[in-house]
């Protein structure tokens, strides 16, 4: 089964919640808000920050905030930053390394082809498609 890894989907969650809110928050603030481990939220905010996507301040006011908009995030760089390339298959990951079935493997040219549309799709995919949209009752 093809899935997105958990660091992934937290990365995504935590990015959104300080795009949501506006303001700086705590790596604390973050995973209580989105019902998180601390300990693994404070982890993947420490790699987003590494990445780019956020920077953090320190004092009374500190916290995390977004050195960019969400429109301008795509859920591959997000992958990318908490679990390298995008790859559903060795072959597949572009790193330049031989598969040790490629003199017999007849896959290859269409799993990277898949993998191609499939990381076109995620670089396509910005983060402010998973900003929650409030529903008015009239």
């Amino acid at each position: 089964m093809l899935r997105i890894n958990k660091a992934s989907e937290y990365g995504v969650l935590a990015l959104r919640f300080i795009g949501e809110k506006n303001q700086a928050l705590s790596a604390r603030q973050i995973s209580e808000g989105l019902s998180l481990p601390y300990e693994i939220t404070a982890k993947t905010l420490q790699h987003l920050k590494d990445a780019g996507f956020i920077q953090s301040t320190m004092g009374t006011n500190g916290g995390y905030t977004l050195k960019s908009s969400l429109d301008q995030i795509s859920f591959a760089q997000v992958i990318d930053a908490l679990e390298g390339p995008v790859a559903i298959v060795e072959c597949a990951d572009h790193s330049g390394k031989e598969c040790n079935r490629n003199s017999i493997c007849d896959l290859q040219y269409g799993m990277k082809n898949l993998n191609t549309k499939i990381r076109n799709l995620l670089e396509e995919t910005k983060l402010n498609t998973f900003v929650k949209v409030e529903t008015k009752i009239s």
